[in-house]
């Protein structure tokens, strides 16, 4: 099998930026053979395809850490695998999902493999469409608690059958954490996800759903944790969040809104070591804010043909949420902009993710992540390369993904090559110029859609 070889590159290596770099990797093994930072091209030998990387930049595939791979909210009878070639055409190589059924999960795993399978057996002429999927499979969600009001509130064609999706969802005790951590890990669970939701800024009363206790969400945390697997939490609002904090959550899957973040939560984000996930763009679309960017991407998207009928059109990526805030119309992602800023300052992680679902309005599905990593960049006042650090290398770290998220001897060649120098001029807009954009992209060693 032919090995592929790029020469001559500007390498962002995931952490470090290096300049005329040598990336050697093959699909067999689907892994990188060698990275060089010091000398010229090898010499190609056999067949191996080379690539002259000159004027392009080199990254690892892009990581989604946070969205949801169910079709719950998908018109009848349509999938959900194309919300994962709609990511690869946007030039990321895995999403982490936070909170899907385990047959759309089991659906979805069986897809990659027989594609990623049957791509090997085409050797050169192989292409994979979809990215590779992780996931914390069912939330730790309660009785009658979030997000089970939210989900049967939005219009459905077929309610009953919707009804009877949540219904399957968890109804945690303290007593049935252990068994529910158990199953989750058995199943293929890459982390836990927790719930802690009081409806302050949505458009429900507050405190109209039944709210976690901090014992339960310490008893989910410390399971997950005996048995290896990271746990991230859903809050929007301070109160919220301390809660998981308090109960020693490893991260949290959204930014504030409902006011500027406290000194005490700061202090707990010290204490604790959490990273945090913004999810500008699910957020905004409840706030009802920065429909600027949803306007200049929707631009982007019509450029590239990325809309369609089924996935993501003009209306979804304008859209606002239906369960936009009414209860809090103080709630803005402005407080989110300072929870980031304050994070960043006293050294926290920041994880990219979008929080993005099919179906659902304000969703920004595919290049929903570079408008992401725009926001963090224009608004948060982050670098290109922290940016793109937030949804590589430092995801693959937070989240145990030891084989992914930076382009090194040993790793998934999941790899991502762009026309243009991400570190000069516009930056990460190179990602989507139009004499510009994605070269190539590649899923362990086997060549995607571009």
């Amino acid at each position: 099998m032919p090995k592929t070889i790029i020469h001559s590159v500007k390498l962002f290596d995931g952490e470090e930026i290096h300049e005329n770099a040598t990336v050697v990797f093959d699909q067999v093994s689907g892994t990188i053979d060698s990275v060089s930072t010091t000398s010229g091209p090898p010499q190609a030998t056999g067949d191996a395809e080379v690539i002259d990387g000159t004027g392009k930049t080199l990254l690892p595939g892009l990581i989604e850490g946070h969205m949801h791979c169910w079709d719950i909210h998908m018109p009848e009878g349509v999938g959900n695998s194309d919300v994962l070639r709609m990511t690869m055409r946007a030039g990321v190589t895995t999403v982490c999902d936070f909170h899907s059924d385990p047959y759309c999960v089991n659906n979805l795993r069986d897809l990659i493999e027989k594609e990623t399978t049957k791509a090997k057996s085409k050797g050169k002429d192989g292409r994979v469409h979809m990215a590779d999927l992780k996931t914390a499979l069912l939330a730790a969600t309660i009785q009658g608690g979030w997000p089970k009001p939210v989900v049967l509130s939005h219009h459905h064609t077929d309610p009953a059958r919707l009804e009877a999706r949540v219904a399957k969802w968890p109804n945690l005790t303290v007593e049935t954490v252990p068994e529910y951590i158990k199953d989750h890990k058995a199943n293929g669970a890459n982390y836990i996800k927790l719930m802690q939701e009081n409806c302050c800024s949505l458009k429900f009363e507050t405190n109209s759903v039944p709210v976690a206790s901090l014992e339960l969400q310490k008893a989910v945390v410390d399971c997950a944790h005996e048995h290896g697997l990271p746990a991230v939490g859903h809050a929007l609002s301070v109160d919220m969040t301390e809660v998981l904090l308090k109960a020693g959550v490893d991260g949290l899957a959204h930014m504030i809104i409902d006011q500027a973040p406290t000194e005490n939560l700061m202090q707990l984000y010290k204490q604790s070591g959490a990273f945090l996930i913004p999810t500008f763009c699910a957020l905004s679309a409840l706030t009802t804010e920065l429909q600027d960017y949803r306007e200049r991407f929707a631009a982007i998207y019509d450029r590239l043909d990325m809309f369609d009928d089924v996935v993501i059109n003009r209306n979804t990526l304008l859209g606002v949420m239906h369960i936009a805030s009414q209860q809090n119309p103080k709630a803005s992602i402005e407080y989110g902009v300072e929870n980031v800023k304050q994070l960043m300052a006293q050294g926290g992680d920041i994880v990219a993710g979008t929080d993005n679902i099919g179906g659902v309005p304000g969703a920004a599905l595919g290049p929903g992540l570079w408008m992401e990593l725009t926001i963090y960049i224009e608004r948060c006042g982050m670098t290109t390369k922290q940016a793109l650090a937030s949804c590589t290398s430092t995801t693959a770290r937070r989240f145990g993904f030891h084989d992914r998220g930076r382009v090194a001897h040993g790793l998934r060649a999941d790899l991502l090559l762009v026309n243009g120098d991400l570190f000069a001029g516009k930056g990460v807009e190179a990602l989507w110029e139009e004499d510009q954009g994605i070269a190539a992209v590649w899923r362990e060693g086997i060549r995607g859609p571009h």
